[in-house]
């Protein structure tokens, strides 16, 4: 059963993609108008593997003391100085990686294909130890002083001994016929560990027991098909205060307090996680409507449907400004007071120049074919600004600003 599940999240996984890029992969696709001059300047970019291409992955870069540590698809994982790129170290595992990068103190952690958790020195990369889990983990891990906690696909949590790697406990969430393959990182408070599961529910995990201590509804599975039934809780449960945010497909987004008592919920289907900012919870819905929301009180503040159709990754704050990143390889920015366009920056690699003897210089450039300039991975944001990890595997730091 657990290969069904598996076969058939992959097989969701594809068909939604599919989707979205039949959508949003037009070259000649319109683009909406600007309505500000917010300037989007790139500061560096560097050449990280082959990129994921059209692979479902969540990786996504990491800063911890003005340091970048980044891993591709293929294996390698690299530090970088933020403010210039320059290498710092590069290491090759010789295995593909699914999720990270999630780096704490002197340690790196990341999930390989195989279903094992690595975790790597951040001083050169050197392994340290590595731990098999139930299934492969294609979001990074959280942690706190002594443990780290990772959800695999397969609807469970374990709890792992930083030090060593050691399984502490394991969680298992029943899990529904057909899931979207993908699960957002654990919350960690002080006593429990927030999750959301393919079933709809947020969960609350006992940090010592591994039990859980309380659960709220997200999404109720409802309608004819399997399809229609999906209510999958796939990004991060965010907290502002000690107020939990989180969303789901098919289902609703939810402000719950940290005892599990849901405070407002409001309909929105979304793949993504919420990002807070301003008092306001911002959120991409699944037809890549943006959508904000008051904090207290659920009730909604403004939508912006002009990127319909775009395949739009999660929406991140960066100063005054909302920015998402989508298909095409544009990363747009917003208003977070009232979510008009500021300005946009395409992030594609150069057109190929290519010399034809005897013709005029515009038939001397053409666009590169066969590769995927999209934008999947979320993008984060760092004192020096926007860290972009594009799917042609180039990292990037774009300077905005306005």
């Amino acid at each position: 059963m657990q290969y069904l599940r598996t076969w058939l999240g992959v097989s969701l996984a594809l068909l939604i993609a599919v989707q979205i890029s039949g959508c949003a992969s037009q070259p000649d696709q319109v683009l909406p108008p600007i309505e500000g001059d917010a300037s989007a300047d790139v500061k560096w970019r560097t050449q990280l593997g082959e990129g994921p291409g059209t692979q479902y992955t969540r990786l996504k870069a990491a800063v911890q003391d003005d340091v970048v540590y980044a891993a591709d698809t293929r294996g390698e994982v690299v530090a970088l100085e933020l403010a210039s790129g320059s290498r710092l170290w590069s290491i090759d595992i010789d295995q593909d990686i699914l999720g990270g990068v999630t780096v704490a103190n002197d340690q790196l952690f990341i999930s390989l294909n195989d279903g094992t958790l690595a975790a790597l020195s951040t001083d050169d990369g050197e392994e340290i130890w590595r731990a098999v889990l139930p299934s492969e983990a294609v979001a990074r891990v959280a942690y706190d002083s002594d443990r780290v906690y990772a959800q695999t696909v397969d609807g469970r949590v374990t709890a792992l001994e930083r030090s060593n790697g050691a399984q502490v406990w394991s969680y298992e969430a029943g899990m529904p016929v057909l899931s979207v393959r993908g699960t957002g990182a654990p919350l960690v408070l002080e006593q429990v560990i927030v999750v959301g599961f393919a079933t709809g529910k947020l969960v609350a995990l006992d940090k010592t027991l591994g039990v859980p201590r309380w659960d709220t509804r997200l999404g109720v599975p409802d309608g004819r098909s399997e399809l229609e039934r999906l209510v999958d809780v796939d990004g991060e449960p965010v907290i502002e205060g000690r107020t939990i945010y989180a969303a789901s497909y098919h289902g609703k987004v939810t402000a719950v307090t940290e005892m599990g008592d849901v405070i407002w919920q409001e309909t929105a289907s979304s793949y993504t996680s919420p990002e807070l900012a301003l008092g306001s919870l911002y959120l991409v819905l699944d037809n890549d409507v943006i959508r904000s929301f008051d904090m207290v009180t659920g009730a909604e503040v403004w939508t912006q449907e002009a990127l319909k159709g775009r395949g739009l990754g999660q929406v991140t704050s960066t100063g005054a400004m909302l920015a998402v990143a989508d298909a095409e390889g544009y990363v747009h920015l917003l208003s977070q007071i009232d979510g008009h366009l500021m300005g946009r920056k395409l992030l594609r690699a150069r057109p190929l120049h290519v010399n034809y003897p005897h013709q005029p210089e515009a038939t001397n450039w053409r666009l590169l074919r066969g590769r995927d300039f999209g934008i999947r991975s979320s993008l984060v944001n760092t004192d020096e600004g926007l860290l972009v990890y594009t799917n042609a595997g180039e990292l990037i730091l774009l300077k905005t600003g306005s």
